[in-house]
């Protein structure tokens, strides 16, 4: 009887439509640790470097709607002088894709989010935390069914308390991007 049910299960797979896409973006990004900006507080005068990743896998819920499980990220980095601070900030939760049109790819996120927080500087101490994050992208889709690329712009920002300091660590950021999708 199991195997029956796998085989009915595996048989079926095939005709649902799965959407997956994976991608990489560049930009600039604003971290405030209560409300103060990072530029001000340890780094004035440092360079700057915002990068994002996402990955989705999700089903069609309708001809131009889609529901997808995303795990996305924003690393936002200080550096000079060899040295440097980074602030990560990762979402974990359901996103949805909406296509108004052929080739126009508009979509929201909103999850869990935690940080992972890293410096090589001596003797400053940072901390990790946890709370929620947003993200809302706008893209051109290369293709109307099967394989494309996704060029557009996506806006991430989380909000984070920090374990130990209780501080609140909030990350926006705006980026540039390319991934590939399959629908």
């Amino acid at each position: 009887m199991k195997k029956i049910a796998l085989l009915l299960i595996f048989l079926a797979i095939p005709s649902f439509a799965i959407y997956i896409d994976a991608g990489l973006g560049y930009g600039g990004a604003s971290t405030e640790v209560d409300d103060k900006s990072v530029d001000d507080i340890i780094c004035n005068d440092c360079d700057e470097l915002a990068v994002s990743f996402g990955v989705r896998v999700g089903g069609q819920v309708s001809e131009r709607f889609w529901i997808a499980g995303q795990l996305a990220g924003l690393g936002h980095r200080y550096y000079k002088s060899g040295d440097y601070i980074q602030f990560n900030s990762y979402l974990l939760g359901p996103s949805f894709i909406f296509y108004p049109v052929d080739h126009f790819h508009l979509s929201g996120s909103v999850g869990f989010s935690w940080t992972a927080n890293q410096t090589d500087i001596r003797g400053l101490d940072m901390y990790d935390g946890v709370g929620a994050a947003i993200e809302f992208t706008a893209a051109y889709d290369t293709g109307v069914r099967g394989h494309g690329a996704l060029l557009g712009m996506k806006l991430f920002s989380s909000s984070n308390e920090l374990e130990t300091s209780e501080k609140d660590l909030s990350m926006v950021g705006v980026t540039l991007f390319i991934a590939y999708v399959h629908k």
